[in-house]
Parts: C-alpha cells; sequence; structure tokens
C-alpha cells in the first residue's frame, strides 16, 4: 500500500451529500473506486466503513482522478442511479489543465482552428470497436505552454477526457497513458508537477425531482500547479 493510500485510509472520505439512498463523495486522488486483484484498499471499502453500510459504485472515476463521485447504499438505489446517469438526466463537468498552447490547435481534417468552445465528438475504442463519444469543452485560460479547460461529458467513454483533449493537441498533464510521457517526465524535473490534473468539479444530480448541483474546491495538487504554472489565473471555480 502506498503512503497517500495509507493517508487515505486513516482519513474518512469527504461526503458532500448524503440521504437513506445515496452518498456523494469528493474522491481523493490515488485511490481505486473498486478493490480487485492486486488493490490493497478502495473508497467503496473505505466508505463502507465510515457510514457502516454496504456501499455500491454507480459510476466510474479513475484513480488518478480526483472529485464528485455518487455511491448509494443498496442495490436498488444503485439501479436508479445508473438509469440515471444512461439516460444522460446527470451532468458531469470536469476541470483539466493540459500542455499546449491552443490558440494553435488545428483541425486535422479540416485546417482550421479548432474554437475555444465546442464539442469533441472523435469516436473511441472499446474492445477493438470505434464506440461514439462526445465531449463539450470550453477554453477556461491559457497560455503559452499550458491550457486550463472544463468538459462536460455526453458519454462516458473510459478515458474519454484524456483521449479526446489529446486529440485536439492539448494532453492533460501527468497523463502517460493517453499524453506526452516526454513532457510529464521534463515536467517532473523541472517542476515536481507529477499527478494527473484532471478533477471532476461540478455534478448536476436529480433529487426529489430537482437537479440539484454540487461543487468542490480545486484539489491541491490541481491549485498548486494552476498557481506554479499559469499564475495571472484566477481558478475561483468552485
Amino acid at each position: 500500500m502506498h503512503n497517500s493510500q495509507q493517508n487515505i485510509v486513516k482519513k474518512s472520505i469527504p461526503i458532500v451529500y448524503e440521504d437513506e439512498a445515496i452518498c456523494i463523495v469528493n474522491k481523493p486522488y490515488g485511490i481505486p473506486v473498486q478493490g480487485g486483484a492486486h488493490i490493497a484498499v478502495c473508497l467503496t471499502e473505505i466508505l463502507s466503513k465510515q457510514l457502516r453500510t454496504e456501499i455500491f459504485p454507480v459510476h466510474r472515476l479513475d484513480k488518478e482522478t480526483s472529485g464528485l463521485l455518487v455511491t448509494a447504499k443498496n442495490a436498488s438505489a444503485a439501479r436508479s442511479c445508473r438509469t440515471l446517469f444512461e439516460s444522460r438526466a446527470v451532468e458531469k463537468e470536469y476541470l483539466a489543465l493540459c500542455f499546449g498552447r491552443f490558440e494553435h490547435s488545428v483541425n486535422k481534417k479540416t485546417l482550421k482552428p479548432i474554437p475555444k468552445e465546442g464539442i469533441i465528438d472523435t469516436p473511441i475504442m472499446e474492445n477493438g470497436t470505434p464506440k461514439p463519444a462526445s465531449s463539450a469543452y470550453k477554453l477556461l485560460a491559457g497560455t503559452d505552454a499550458y491550457s486550463l479547460f472544463s468538459v462536460r461529458l455526453h458519454t462516458g467513454r473510459m478515458h474519454q477526457i484524456r483521449i479526446h483533449l489529446a486529440g485536439i493537441g492539448c494532453p492533460i498533464i501527468g497523463d502517460d497513458k493517453h499524453g506526452n510521457f516526454a513532457l510529464n517526465k521534463q515536467l517532473w524535473k523541472t517542476a515536481r508537477v507529477k499527478k494527473l490534473q484532471l478533477c471532476a468539479y461540478r455534478l448536476r444530480f436529480p433529487i426529489g425531482g430537482t437537479l440539484r448541483l454540487f461543487t468542490v474546491p480545486v484539489p491541491e495538487h490541481i491549485q498548486a500547479a494552476i498557481d506554479m504554472l499559469m499564475p495571472e489565473t484566477i481558478c475561483g471555480l468552485s
């Protein structure tokens, strides 16, 4: 078990909202949602002990991604929540700090500049088959070397945001799988920035017939990177 995971186990998972059926939490960086082979600790296990009830995961959030996560307290509530996600009744918005000057991004097919706000609808491969995928992005701030985006998911493919932003020339900082490994390595050497700079920071979720808005503060590791790499950026996003 890594030291970061040990520290999480010693602490409680921050709860953003809770009722008799669901619990919305602020998932810390570096901990998987579910257990599995070679996974010593997971969020559902910690939260189950914390709330003294069984916890059911409702949707995905990568181990390296922090932010808002919906969990359920029983199987029936989990099914209902998954139906809401599948019907797109839930809105998820992410904050992503990326490499690249976005003003220079060009559509490889049309050779036209990519707008600062729009839709990325490039299909994503799943099990060798291209699947429809749609992400609505907005450039919040930019420098000669870095770009800060908010991204809303219209579909929920694995690593969708990471793949889509890399595809427009702005790989997320800290993403060694779909991003730029060489730039990540260089940034670690020069600025000691290593963690994935991606957070689910806004969530609109139906509760009692009303679409409620939940937010979390920008995580410390992302705010620290913004302060260092984009010092003139005001990031009052929560």
